[in-house]
């Protein structure tokens, strides 16, 4: 019986073939998702939203562009088209948008743009059937409204996905309203996350460039398995059309908030009771800190809710499990709690990571100041101590809030710093000091850079004040 010649492989290919049979298996490609099935499951729950006689802005003129978050940056069909413009779609003239449900008893969610100054709020569902909203509520700083219809029967609608586990590059999918023409599908990738366009205070955008135009604002960002991953908000057009940077405000703002005004009629943030700042290159330093990342507490206000659970010189890198590397992260975190909801702050103290659990407060309504004029009221005539690794002459403030620098020497360690008269020390480090005996610790304690919390006529601030081996 003849058969295939049979051959020995030489050690090279035997090499080769124990390389080849011993390689991974090659990781798939990722392919686009069914669109038309995510599409199909979604668009019975999305609107378009009419408002009828909203109101212009204050002082706008003929081709006069408002403010980003007056929710009016798009131009009408009869003004020349800007360049390198924020466009936040659409005009409230143009009385055009787009929201979607979120419950089956008929909450709609939409831009706060799309209906601000509305008289009245008309709704039109996919099956052509249309319906007058109630306005329940809206947020500005977030741009996101809340609407309400009685349709008398349950109403279909789309879940929340988690924004906080996108990813560069994955799919997603756009519906909205453009320019009025009807429900209309679009596609695209996650082209960047945490976008600051500067249109709002809590600017945390997701960045598609799947087409997104005037119209589709309040419009659903789905994800693969067509969950609302986030709000089309706004495009930056050159042109006044699509030019595939759009932006949508993440399901992590988006749930939070629509959850309070439903509840609430408004979203009543809460308040931490914190000054923090950037961690600096110098405070990196001196705290022996792995990175810049995170945000340095300042100060702690006195029975506010961080009071005996965060001090001075504690470094805050996540906030419920996301992490932290901005100030300005750090205040859309925050802005995502509402009063009576707990903030989980991973905090590094001492060289050592801990958690800290705060439960957020409503703000106080006033807040007394301090000024320096006033503490150098309280005190005209003080004998300094001199503290010589700092090159300062200091006393302790008579209210207890620290120490007062009342001498600075010229060319000393604390002048290079940046260090002046009439200022208040408040704390070494994590430790606060009441008396110059306590800085003359700090100090001692802080090896070659000493991290100063001080409040001068700037304002509150860290410094770090390098003095090498000047007072060991």
């Amino acid at each position: 019986m003849r058969g295939f010649p049979i051959s020995v492989p030489t050690a090279g290919a035997a090499l080769a073939l124990g390389l080849l049979l011993s390689a991974p298996p090659a990781r798939a490609v990722p392919t686009p998702p069914a669109i038309a099935q995510v599409a199909r499951a979604a668009l019975p729950a999305v609107v378009d939203v009419e408002s009828i006689d909203p109101s212009k802005g204050k002082g706008e003129k003929p081709g006069e562009m408002s403010p980003p978050d007056q929710g009016v940056a798009a131009h009408s069909t009869s003004q020349p088209a800007d360049t390198n413009t924020l466009i936040v779609p659409p005009k409230a003239e143009q009385a055009l948008g787009t929201g979607f449900f979120i419950s089956p008893t008929g909450y709609i969610v939409t831009n706060h743009h799309v209906i601000a100054g509305a008289s009245e709020i008309k709704v039109t569902l996919h099956d052509g059937s249309i319906f007058t909203a109630k306005l329940v509520g809206s947020d500005k700083k977030a741009d996101l409204a809340v609407l309400k219809i009685n349709a008398h029967h349950p109403v279909p609608f789309l879940h929340f996905g988690n924004s906080s586990r996108l990813d560069l590059g994955d799919w997603v999918v756009a519906i909205g309203n453009p320019f009025g023409l009807g429900f209309s599908v679009s596609a695209g990738v996650v082209s960047a996350l945490h976008r600051d366009i500067g249109s709002g205070p809590y600017d945390d955008f997701i960045q598609t460039d799947a087409a997104i135009n005037r119209g589709n604002s309040g419009g659903p960002l789905l994800d693969a398995k067509g969950h609302v991953i986030g709000v089309d908000s706004a495009i930056y057009s050159p042109s006044g059309g699509s030019v595939g940077i759009g932006f949508a405000i993440p399901s992590s703002m988006v749930r939070p908030v629509t959850a309070a005004i439903i509840a609430d009629g408004a979203m009543k943030r809460g308040w931490a009771g914190l000054r923090i700042e950037h961690v600096s290159e110098d405070m990196k330093a001196a705290w022996h800190l792995a990175s810049t990342d995170g945000v340095v507490v300042g100060g702690v206000v006195a029975g506010g809710p961080s009071a005996g659970k965060l001090g001075p010189g504690d470094v805050v890198t996540a906030v419920n499990g996301r992490k932290v590397t901005t100030v300005h992260d750090f205040r859309v975190s925050l802005a995502e709690i509402p009063v009576g909801h707990e903030a989980r702050m991973t905090v590094v103290h001492g060289g050592k990571t801990e958690d800290a659990v705060i439960t957020m407060a409503a703000p106080p309504q006033h807040r007394g100041k301090t000024g320096m004029a006033h503490r150098q009221a309280e005190m005209p005539m003080l004998k300094p101590t001199e503290i010589p690794a700092l090159g300062i002459g200091v006393a302790t403030h008579p209210g207890g809030a620290g120490v007062i620098v009342v001498t600075v020497a010229k060319d000393g360690p604390a002048a290079r710093a940046g260090l002046a008269p009439d200022t208040l020390i408040e704390a070494v480090g994590p430790h606060f000091v009441k008396d110059s005996a306590a800085l003359q610790r700090g100090v001692k304690a802080s090896g070659d850079a000493v991290p100063l919390l001080v409040d001068g006529p700037q304002g509150a601030n860290w410094i770090v004040v390098p003095v090498g081996a000047a007072h060991n």
